[in-house]
């Protein structure tokens, strides 16, 4: 790729400044000039860190079936993603890592990056499993080791009172993962123990023990003790008042879409695993009405937030700096030298554009 100059108003850890970003598919250096357009803004390309799906697709189909989702959620914004499981049989398991191995060596242009995977289980409570299929297993250390060792696994998400022993955290840390609570019916003081080890957790509040003044559940435990929390951002799965509750409480909250195959898409049933879901008016759900992970696309969500009355800064926070900083990446989530040219073109009226790699994609029309 030709090395190229791309002027305009960056985003900054320290704020906004005007530069010529010098680049290729990697930012070399970004040189301060006096004035650039107020209306050209550049913030760092959003990471999401929990896709089940999109574009009628879903990550467990297949290789086809994660790229079909890589191309829906840039067209809306997302600069790299983990794919996210669902519990299932280990073999399925197995096959979908596999899979997430194969797109990785052979990334496409247009696509958003493809970091890793997310396992959303299945070593979670049979209580809480919300949407998830029902294939929820004991703690086999020795299978989850295995798939650690793939180098794939980026996070876990388990429930911390099927380790008894408290030996989850310590296992992922070993292969560079994230632990992460979620899908649990714990006491908070279970829950506690395992953010001491630097767990984080799944969709705060979301299929969770929850917050009470009196044998609390993970929930509370989580806005007293965690360093790092992912919640989703769609207006549905949490209400205003408890998502200001969370960015007061966890100077590491960060966005997540949770988005199944039915994002980017109308009406209709959709696969989630192996169970079918149904978006009805931009809620996706169970027969019986439970929530079943989203639709949410990355132009929603910062629609969203910004009606919530968030700024720039703290919109590009949370849904590119915290979760770069919670996987260890300096790649992604950031605009300096050395890092990816992957940014998002913004103005006041919301995202424009996608630059993944130093090339310039517009996007599909908000939903």
């Amino acid at each position: 790729m030709p090395h190229m100059e791309t002027t305009g108003r960056w985003l900054g850890a320290d704020g906004w400044f005007h530069a010529v970003c010098h680049h290729d598919a990697h930012i070399h250096s970004l040189t301060p000039v006096k004035q650039a357009d107020e209306h050209t803004m550049f913030i760092p390309a959003p990471l999401d860190l929990h896709v089940h799906g999109g574009g009628g697709a879903d990550v467990m189909q297949g290789d086809g079936a994660i790229r079909t989702v890589l191309d829906i959620h840039a067209q809306h914004g997302t600069g790299a993603l983990l794919a996210t499981s669902v519990t299932a049989p280990f073999e399925h398991i197995n096959d979908f890592i596999a899979s997430a191995q194969r797109v990785i060596k052979t990334p496409m242009e247009g696509q958003a990056n493809l970091l890793g995977v997310h396992l959303e289980g299945p070593f979670i409570s049979p209580e809480r499993l919300g949407a998830q299929p029902n294939y929820p297993a004991t703690l086999d250390l020795a299978v989850l080791q295995g798939w650690l060792e793939t180098g794939v696994v980026k996070v876990v998400t388990y429930a911390p009172e099927l380790d008894e022993l408290h030996q989850v955290p310590a296992l992922c840390r070993r292969y560079g993962a994230r632990a992460q609570i979620g899908h649990t019916g714990c006491h908070w003081s279970q829950a506690s123990r395992a953010l001491a080890s630097g767990a984080g957790a799944t969709h705060l509040f979301n299929a969770m023990s929850p917050v009470a003044h009196r044998d609390g559940g993970a929930a509370v435990a989580v806005l007293a003790y965690a360093d790092f929390a992912e919640i989703i951002t769609d207006g549905i799965h949490v209400d205003r008042a408890a998502f200001d509750t969370a960015r007061r409480a966890l100077s590491g909250l960060y966005s997540v879409t949770d988005a199944t195959a039915a994002a980017g898409m109308p009406d209709g049933e959709y696969q989630l695993g192996s169970v079918m879901v149904t978006k009805v008016g931009g809620r996706v759900v169970l027969s019986d009405g439970t929530l079943a992970g989203s639709s949410l696309t990355q132009q929603r969500s910062i629609e969203v937030l910004s009606h919530w009355g968030l700024d720039w800064l703290s919109i590009a926070n949370l849904i590119s700096a915290v979760p770069a900083r919670w996987l260890g990446t300096t790649d992604y989530g950031v605009i300096a030298s050395g890092a990816r040219a992957n940014w998002l073109e913004v103005n006041d009226q919301g995202a424009v554009a996608l630059w993944l790699d130093g090339k310039r994609q517009a996007l599909a029309p908000l939903a």
